[in-house]
């Protein structure tokens, strides 16, 4: 009850500070839908469900086979004044009950703060997002710092040959079978057979890094150097993504800089996993590398673009990585994608290797085509992804035999307003209709009616 009172305190002082300028915006959602497992494994659900029958529960789009989206109300309440938006977001089941931050966008300067704010109201440490940018000499030089940043990758094209995981610190070799989560839920994430997230060695989303970037007109170059801003209670046992945790804090007391926990090796943890990138783009190619000096990382990709035809390729590699002593990971990919609108049809390939010794190795081939149709323009997309994965390797020094799993995901995208046919993100009021089916691993069907105003 008092943190509803403080909560409507704010917002009655905010209303009277701003009510002579600026303008407010309303917003809201609703996500609602369920997932049916027509295949559960009895040992991963420790004898809840022993008939081996099928299993439902609530679920957002995301959620049955990600660690995010779950069934959720929201509503927004924004104002904007100039440069300054200033926002609220109350969730009903989202791990933020109630949520607030402002971006402010100078032109050549822009900063945003995000925080939950129940989690604020009891005196409890919480950055949602706290990050800016400077751009210098009429633009050339972009200079951004964050201590918890937004979501994104820089001097990336093509992603196909690129490992999973944020940071480059993910694998070559996609395990398309297992479940992520290792709770009693029937629902518990799904490693994604479409290969998750493709990022490269800068991806961030709540990271923690100095970056410097000087931007021409079609090339871009920098560097960027990870948790150099790291502070207690914001360190990760990888050094990398810097999200929220207790592992590995600094004792930030004043006046000692690093404490009795531990801190970070500037040279070995921060020089040496420094990242230099660089970008070409002019039509029709685009060129993108990135070198990770301490792990002899590299990545290369590039496209080339051709009326509705896209053609991409690129390469990840480690050749020394952190956790392995002799060992190396890399990965070759590349696709042809065919979009003139209406319907379009794309197919990507890669070979990745995971080497840990001489005797020891992990190798995967995996090809996935897909292809949508809209098949109302204004309303109806239907889309199948499909794909092949052939996983061989050495086991102390005996190769092993290949393993060969399929997997098929059909789905059917209505947008109820007529707003044109597209995938989740190209509308926010209709329903979602989806099947997947992979080898022995799922089987399972989900349905989401989602509203927005």
């Amino acid at each position: 009850m008092k943190k509803i009172l403080v909560v409507l305190l704010v917002l009655a002082v905010a209303t009277g500070v701003f009510a002579q300028e600026g303008s407010w915006s309303l917003n809201g959602k609703v996500e609602i839908g369920t997932f049916i497992d027509f295949d559960n494994n009895p040992e991963k659900l420790a004898g809840d469900n022993p008939d081996n029958s099928a299993v439902y529960k609530s679920s957002g789009y995301w959620s049955p086979y990600n660690y995010y989206g779950p069934v959720n109300g929201q509503l927004g309440l924004g104002y904007s004044r100039d440069e300054l938006w200033l926002g609220l977001t109350f969730n009903t089941l989202d791990s933020d009950i109630i949520n607030a931050g402002f971006t402010y966008d100078g032109g050549n300067y822009k900063f945003e703060v995000n925080s939950s704010l129940d989690n604020l109201i009891r005196g409890k440490m919480n950055v949602g997002r706290l990050w800016g940018y400077y751009k210098m000499v009429n633009e050339m030089i972009h200079l951004e710092v964050a201590y918890n940043s937004r979501d994104t990758q820089f001097w990336t094209s093509d992603l196909t040959g690129a490992f999973g995981g944020a940071g480059g610190i993910g694998w070559p070799v996609i395990d398309v079978v297992s479940r992520i989560g290792q709770g009693d839920s029937p629902w518990d994430s799904y490693a994604s057979p479409w290969g998750g997230d493709r990022e490269s060695f800068t991806k961030v989303d709540h990271g923690n890094y100095l970056l410097g970037d000087v931007q021409l007109s079609n090339l871009s170059f920098g560097i960027m150097l990870r948790s150099i801003f790291v502070d207690n209670d914001f360190a990760t046992a990888d050094n990398t993504t810097g999200w929220l945790s207790s592992d590995n804090s600094v004792d930030t007391t004043f006046p000692k800089a690093v404490g009795k926990s531990g801190g970070y090796k500037f040279v070995d943890e921060v020089l040496k996993k420094v990242t230099i990138g660089l970008k070409f783009d002019m039509q029709p190619i685009q060129i993108a590398a990135q070198f990770r000096m301490g792990d002899y990382g590299a990545y290369f990709g590039g496209k080339w673009f051709i009326g509705p035809v896209t053609v991409g390729m690129s390469f990840m590699g480690v050749l020394k990585p952190y956790a392995i002593d002799d060992g190396n990971l890399m990965k070759f990919g590349g696709g042809v994608e065919y979009n003139p609108g209406v319907f379009g049809a794309e197919i990507k390939a890669w070979y990745g290797i995971a080497k840990f010794d001489s005797d020891n190795r992990a190798t995967q081939i995996g090809l996935e085509p897909a292809f949508f149709y809209n098949v109302i323009p204004t309303h109806l997309q239907f889309r199948t992804d499909v794909g092949f994965y052939f996983n061989g390797g050495k086991t102390g020094g005996t190769k092993d035999d290949i393993e060969v799993t399929w997997a098929v995901q059909p789905q059917l995208f209505w947008n109820f307003l007529g707003t044109g046919a597209g995938s989740y993100y190209s509308y926010n009021t209709g329903i979602i209709v989806r099947y997947r089916l992979v080898s022995d691993a799922v089987n399972a069907f989900d349905v989401g009616f989602r509203f927005a105003f």
